[in-house]
């Protein structure tokens, strides 16, 4: 199986695949083919790999914040008469987002936390879902269902959602800052080839990291509207579906990006910084600034994730809750059987997964 695309007998998926327009038998055969997936010897050891590289980039973000803070300050010093506005207004603002970054309190070590007290909550909800398997009397599914209601009870959503809505807004204010200060630079008129030029490639950036943005986003409501969660749209090579094309497209955007990023890197050696440098400094720190950018901004996606691991279990434990109302005869249907084993078989890639990422920071 490729690392970078689905087979080929998914690349021709639409380009919007609404879940429920699909009939009960697509739906069971795409759960039935994530299930295979996940089932696969190697899946959980990719998806142990990825969650690692996630935390140790998640630990790097710190030294990232530093690099940009350090650079303003720096161009502060030489250009603060030119600039004061660095010195009054976003030194002090990128401080405040580090600020809600890093130390005890911090964002980073609240998704350490709550990836913990994940993994060890996803062991009770596998207890859980074996019971919902096992159930063979009436007796046993109240049984089941008062443990689902118990499970739901001891794991509010809201304490996962505190945390991915700290990532989230975090993004948002990221880029916030990123456009309030291009439009600070917009503010000086520079002529320049191989400052458009710059500019171009900044550009180019930002579009690709929009374009990852969505796509994630995509991938995430295709995972949940599969009853599988969204943060197995980390691994590079789901084979079903919506979900495989929209990851091969966020492969493609994603080359794009490092491609656009290694480009101002080995541009800004010689001529271009002297120009810009010469001309006008600060669009040296916004190409310092939106270089580190795309890494933060995915991290914090990424993380949001890992959060709302928490909220999916207890989520899918209402769902299941509702459709035991039914009775018996539930537990006799394909789509109900499929469901439970898609959630039992993604149980060990997720704890597994979630103690990697925590060991990281």
């Amino acid at each position: 199986m490729a690392a970078d695309a689905p087979p080929t007998a998914y690349k021709e998926v639409p380009t919007l695949v609404e879940w429920n327009s699909l009939t009960e038998e697509d739906q069971i055969r795409q759960q039935e083919e994530m299930t295979k997936f996940l089932g696969e010897s190697d899946t959980t050891e990719k998806f142990i790999e990825e969650c690692k590289k996630i935390g140790q980039k998640a630990v790097a973000i710190g030294s990232d914040f530093t690099t940009v803070l350090n650079s303003f300050i720096s161009l502060a010093a030489r250009y603060g008469n030119y600039v004061p506005e660095l010195m009054t207004i976003y030194i002090p603002r990128w401080t405040m987002l580090m600020a809600r970054w890093a130390g005890s309190t911090g964002m980073l070590w609240s998704s350490k936390k709550l990836a913990i007290e994940t993994a060890d909550a996803l062991i009770e909800y596998g207890r859980v879902l074996a019971l919902i398997a096992d159930i063979k009397t009436q007796g046993e599914l109240e049984g089941a269902q008062n443990a689902l209601r118990a499970y739901v009870a001891n794991h509010p959503i809201d304490i996962a959602t505190t945390v991915a809505d700290g990532f989230k807004n975090l993004r948002i204010d990221l880029q916030d800052f990123s456009d309030d200060f291009a439009k600070y630079v917009g503010t000086f008129s520079v002529s320049s080839s191989a400052v458009v030029s710059l500019e171009a490639s900044v550009k180019s950036i930002m579009q690709c990291q929009a374009t990852i943005s969505d796509l994630n986003e995509k991938i995430q409501e295709s995972a949940i509207a599969l009853s599988c969660s969204s943060v197995f749209g980390i691994l590079s090579d789901i084979p079903v579906g919506s979900i495989g094309h929209y990851v091969a497209q966020r492969n493609e955007a994603q080359a794009n990006l490092v491609k656009t990023k290694s480009g101002i890197v080995n541009s800004t050696t010689d001529s271009i910084v002297d120009i810009i440098m010469r001309y006008f400094a600060l669009l040296v720190m916004q190409e310092e600034f939106e270089k580190f950018k795309p890494d933060i901004v995915n991290t914090c996606q990424e993380l949001s994730s890992f959060a709302n691991i928490w909220a999916f279990a207890t989520l899918q434990s209402i769902e299941l809750n509702v459709a035991l109302n039914e009775g018996m005869e539930v537990l006799t249907r394909k789509k109900f059987q499929m469901k439970l084993e898609l959630l039992i078989v993604q149980i060990e890639p997720l704890r597994e997964g979630l103690r990697a990422y925590a060991a990281q920071i």
